[in-house]
């Protein structure tokens, strides 16, 4: 199924970009086990993740390809074990952010905190297990998001 193939794909870029903006010497790339990590960064859309990533150390070089505007302008965070990975995320304005649900129990992306949402949220999407879901972040600023069904679940975004 080629919508499995792309998740590996977009983390191998995120990596990349993350570790290029962070000023670190190393990097992570993920693989979806049974599978091969592209190089290449890719556009994503709602996609369906696999039921096992893992990650796996990259050799990576100063010499590697740059990534693409469109891979620098993307993140993802997994909702996974009642929790938002990461818990907090710094992105420039204008970055898509996917929300992939990776439990066994639905959950929402709701902007607010500990489970109560914010005056007229920016987003407010309900996941099913293995549903996801993409938000683009235009404006600068510092946004709280909650899970409306487990108000532990919440993560900060900073956009700059």
């Amino acid at each position: 199924m080629n919508r499995s193939r792309s998740l590996p794909s977009v983390i191998a870029g995120l990596a990349l970009v993350l570790a290029a903006c962070g000023g670190t010497t190393s990097s992570t790339t993920f693989a979806t086990v049974g599978d091969e990590a592209s190089d290449e960064p890719s556009q994503a859309e709602s996609t369906t993740p696999s039921a096992a990533i893992e990650p796996s150390e990259s050799a990576a070089s100063s010499d590697a390809a740059e990534p693409s505007d469109a891979a620098a302008e993307e993140a993802l965070v997994r909702l996974s074990q009642f929790e938002f990975d990461p818990p907090e995320l710094t992105i420039t304005a204008g970055t898509e952010v996917s929300f992939v649900n990776a439990d066994s129990s639905a959950h929402t992306v709701t902007e607010g905190t500990d489970g109560e949402p914010a005056d007229d949220p920016i987003i407010d999407e309900e996941l099913t297990q293995n549903a996801s879901t993409s938000f683009t972040f235009d404006e600068a600023g510092t946004y709280e998001i909650t899970c409306l069904f487990h108000g532990s679940m919440n993560m900060t975004i900073t956009v700059e």
